[in-house]
């Protein structure tokens, strides 16, 4: 991700039908929150090794945003959003899989993952990228709902 990402980053995170399904993304998600995020997820790879990049199309459209945040131990958190009209097309599972391949080239050994009950879809592409329910399963805010939601946990040991 680059600060030049941030109109599109923001705009396409901060839409409803994408926010409510992110934990700390508001609707809708201002440029300059989005700047913020792209910097300081820069920042952290540079100091803590995140890894938080831009999914595009061959053509180089951008479609979402897809990242990993070392937890300690060789874990991981895992993360990520498409825009909408790019939901169900596959994008999300063929991105998941590189980025898990790249995490096991890391060392990763553990990723943990999770989505809001209410999100069937990230449910699948998590179970289809290895994720299983961890049991993990407390309500989490919801900044565009301003509300807890329910939240599911799940885990993929790599």
């Amino acid at each position: 991700l680059a600060v030049e990402d941030a109109d599109w980053v923001g705009r396409e995170s901060g839409k409803p039908e994408v926010a409510r399904n992110l934990a700390l993304v508001p609707e809708p998600n201002p440029v300059l929150a989005a700047e913020m995020f792209i910097l300081t997820m820069r920042a952290r790879e540079a100091n803590v090794g995140d890894m938080v990049r831009a999914v595009r199309l061959k053509d180089g459209t951008p479609i979402g945003v897809i990242g990993a945040n070392p937890r300690g131990d060789n874990a991981w958190t895992f993360g990520y959003w498409y825009k909408r009209d790019a939901w169900g097309q596959g994008y999300a599972t063929e991105a998941g899989c590189a980025m898990i391949e790249i995490l096991r080239r890391r060392g990763a050994r553990q990723l943990v993952a999770g989505f809001f009950s209410h999100n069937a879809a990230s449910a699948r592409v998590l179970a289809k990228l290895g994720f299983e329910r961890n049991g993990k399963d407390d309500p989490e805010f919801c900044t565009a709902l301003l509300a807890k939601q329910a939240h599911v946990g799940m885990t993929a040991e790599l």
